[in-house]
C-alpha cells in the first residue's frame, strides 16, 4: 500500500501533501514525495531538513528572509494611516 507525503504544505490552510511519497528522508526518516526531496551528495534530504526545520512543513522562502529590521518596519507602519486619496497613490 502507498503512503502519503508526510510534508504539510499550505500557508493559510494547512494540510498535508496528497501526492504519493517515493522516499525517505536520510535525515529524519520521514517519507516524502519527488517534490518535497532534493539530492545531496549523501542522498535525499526533504525540505524541511534543508531549513533546518524539525517539523516537515514547507515554509515560504520569502518567509526566511525577514530580518530584525524588516519585522521593526512592519510594526512602526500604521495601517489606520491613510485616507481616500491615497489609494493606489503609490501607482504611476
Amino acid at each position: 500500500m502507498a503512503t502519503q507525503c508526510e510534508m504539510i504544505i499550505g500557508y493559510l490552510v494547512p494540510h498535508r501533501c496528497p501526492n504519493q511519497a517515493i522516499t525517505t528522508c536520510i535525515q529524519c526518516h520521514r517519507q516524502f514525495c519527488d517534490e518535497h526531496v532534493s539530492i545531496t551528495p549523501g542522498g535525499l534530504v526533504c525540505t524541511a531538513c534543508q531549513q533546518g526545520l524539525d517539523k516537515p512543513v514547507a515554509v515560504a522562502k520569502t518567509a526566511q528572509i525577514f530580518t530584525p529590521a524588516d519585522f521593526d518596519a512592519f510594526d512602526a507602519a500604521d495601517v489606520d494611516d491613510f485616507e481616500d486619496g491615497d489609494t493606489f497613490a503609490d501607482l504611476s
